[in-house]
């Protein structure tokens, strides 16, 4: 049986929980009580106050106090007045770090796949790491370093071509294993 990520999972270095999410299995229980799984094939690291392509780089708002933690909760926002995109809160509490879940197997982009998942503001700020309505499982992939991709943040320019050119998005294909 899989086993639910503990907040020690997400409490380590952004880099580090990125990468450790690919395989991993997000999960989202329906109104119904159908459960839908997916494989995460495709994320991306925001990592602090200097990250200028992160949300907190301005400092903390309404809008992004959920990503000061404390780690392994949802940080839900609407991204072009259009798609809801979900990431998971990092590190200690009080360090503004999350981690944009891309794509999971099977659906490329992060709008498709919160829209495919039904998640949207209502589960902002929610803990991910007990069995609810949207929780994340390890289960049990063994990826080889060489099958993940570290390449470019999506959709950054505006934070200047330093921290657009960062290598903090990570993308694993399935096949590869």
């Amino acid at each position: 049986m899989a086993r639910v990520l503990t907040k020690v999972f997400f409490n380590r270095p952004t880099l580090d929980v990125a990468r450790g999410l690919l395989g991993k299995q997000l999960c989202r229980r329906l109104d119904s009580g159908k459960i839908l799984r997916a494989r995460i094939c495709e994320t991306e690291a925001y990592d602090g106050f200097e990250d200028q392509a992160s949300h907190a780089s301005k400092g903390a708002t309404t809008r992004n106090v959920v990503m000061y933690g404390p780690p392994g909760r949802a940080y839900i926002y609407l991204c072009y007045g259009v798609h809801w995109l979900l990431n998971i809160t990092t590190r200690e509490q009080g360090y503004p770090a999350a981690v944009l879940i891309r794509a999971v197997e099977g659906i490329e982009g992060p709008g498709r796949l919160t829209k495919h998942f039904q998640i949207n503001s209502d589960f902002n700020d929610q803990l991910l790491t007990r069995v609810g309505g949207l929780w994340v499982e390890d289960c049990a992939v063994d990826l080889q370093q060489d099958t993940i991709d570290a390449t470019s943040r999506v959709g950054v320019d505006y934070a200047g071509p330093e921290w657009a050119a960062v290598p903090w998005r990570f993308v694993w294909k399935p096949e590869a294993i």
